[in-house]
C-alpha cells in the first residue's frame, strides 16, 4: 500500500475510534450529590423514625443524612463534563460495583449494609438514653443503601426522645457509620455529600474524623464542618451549634 493510502487509512481508523469512544459506555461511573433526608421528618409520606412506647418531642430544626447518586453507562462527553464539575466525580466502576457481582447483587448488598447500620444506630441511641423500657424504634428510608447513615439516624432517635431541640432550630447535615461502641467511622463520597448538604439548606456538616482531610480539600463555601469521632462528639457539636457557638472543626 502506498504511503498516502496508509496515512488515509490511519486517519479513518482514528476517527472511527473517536466516534466509538464518544457513543459507547465507558468502564466508569459518575458520583453525584444524592438526595438528603431529614431523620426528624418524613419521606414518601411516612416518618423516617417511628417511636412506640414513649412520647416524642418536636424539633424546629433538621438532621439530614446525605447520600451519593451513582450514574452508570457513562459515555465520553458525559465523562468530560464531569471532569470539569467539582460536584461530580468519575471513578472506575469497580470502585462502586464489586467485580464479579451484578448491579442487583450490589444493591442487595447495600440494602443489607443499611439494615445492619440501622440496627446498630438504634442500639447506640437507646443506650445513650439509658435503654428506656418498652421503647421500640423503627427506621424507614426506602431506596437508601449502605452503612453511612448510621450517625444521623442515631442523632435523630436521640433528638426525638429528648425534650430539648438538639439542633436549636438549625439544619444540620452529616454522615458516618456507627459501631456498637458509638464510634463514628469514615465513609465514601464526602465531596458529593457536602454539595448535597449545602443544596438542601444545611448550615453545618458533621464530618467523621477519618474524612476530615478529604473534607478540607473539598470544602464548600458557606458550609462549616464539625469533626466527630463518636456519637458523643456529635451530640457535643450539636449543643455548641444550637447555642450559636463554633464546634471543633476539621
Amino acid at each position: 500500500m502506498k504511503r498516502g493510502h496508509l496515512i488515509a487509512a490511519g486517519a479513518l481508523i482514528t476517527a472511527l475510534l473517536g466516534v466509538g469512544a464518544a457513543v459507547l459506555p465507558m468502564p466508569y461511573v459518575l458520583l453525584e450529590p444524592g438526595p438528603t433526608v431529614d431523620t426528624l421528618g418524613s419521606k414518601d409520606g411516612h416518618d423516617v423514625i417511628t417511636v412506640t412506647g414513649a412520647g416524642v418531642s418536636a424539633s424546629a430544626g433538621q438532621l439530614r443524612l446525605t447520600t451519593v447518586a451513582v450514574e452508570t453507562g457513562v459515555d465520553l462527553p458525559e465523562a468530560w463534563r464531569a471532569w470539569l464539575d467539582s460536584e461530580r466525580a468519575l471513578v472506575p466502576r469497580e470502585a462502586v460495583f464489586t467485580a464479579g457481582k451484578t448491579d442487583k447483587q450490589v444493591n442487595e448488598q447495600n440494602a443489607t449494609a443499611f439494615q445492619e447500620s440501622e440496627s446498630t444506630a438504634v442500639t447506640v441511641a437507646l443506650a445513650k438514653l439509658g435503654n428506656p423500657a418498652g421503647v421500640k424504634v423503627t427506621v424507614d428510608v426506602n431506596g437508601i443503601g449502605g452503612p453511612s447513615a448510621g450517625l444521623m439516624i442515631s442523632l435523630g432517635i436521640i433528638d426525638k426522645l429528648t425534650p430539648a431541640d438538639l439542633t436549636g432550630g438549625r439544619i444540620v447535615a452529616g454522615t458516618g457509620t456507627v459501631d456498637e461502641a458509638g464510634k463514628v467511622g469514615p465513609i465514601g463520597g464526602i465531596p458529593q455529600k457536602l454539595h448535597g448538604a449545602k443544596a438542601s439548606g444545611a448550615t453545618y456538616f458533621l464530618v467523621p474524623a477519618g474524612n476530615c482531610a478529604e473534607a478540607r480539600r473539598n470544602a464548600v463555601p458557606g458550609l462549616p464542618m464539625a469533626k466527630v469521632e463518636t456519637v458523643d462528639d456529635a451530640l457535643a457539636a450539636l449543643t455548641t451549634i444550637a447555642a450559636g457557638g463554633t464546634p471543633a472543626g476539621c
